[in-house]
């Protein structure tokens, strides 16, 4: 049965760091799409410098923030499979009980 919660548990991390990794790469296109295209408002050339450079800090400051949540995600679910292996009876001790 511990081995079982831990499959899971390894599939589940497997889905989440799927599920984060594409978000980080939606996060890296979306900003450099924004920074690279800041050019096209029609405003003055100043603002337009800045909006480039606020898109492209906050990709950057996106992307560490997606790994830092996939960071303490994964260690939630760890520690969600480590409890779910300590609640579960050892197989001999059930044995011997009967």
């Amino acid at each position: 049965m511990k081995n079982l919660i831990w499959i899971l548990t390894a599939a589940v991390i497997g889905l989440w760091s799927l599920l984060a990794w594409i978000t980080h790469g939606l996060v890296s296109v979306a900003g450099n799409l924004v920074a690279n295209n800041a050019d096209l408002l029609p405003a003055d050339p100043l603002l337009i410098e800045w909006a480039s450079w606020l898109a492209s800090a906050g990709t950057g400051v996106g992307e560490w923030l997606v790994i830092a949540v996939w960071a303490v995600v994964s260690l939630v679910l760890l520690a969600l499979g480590f409890i779910g292996t300590k609640l579960v009876p050892r197989f001999k001790q059930s044995l011997a009980a009967r």
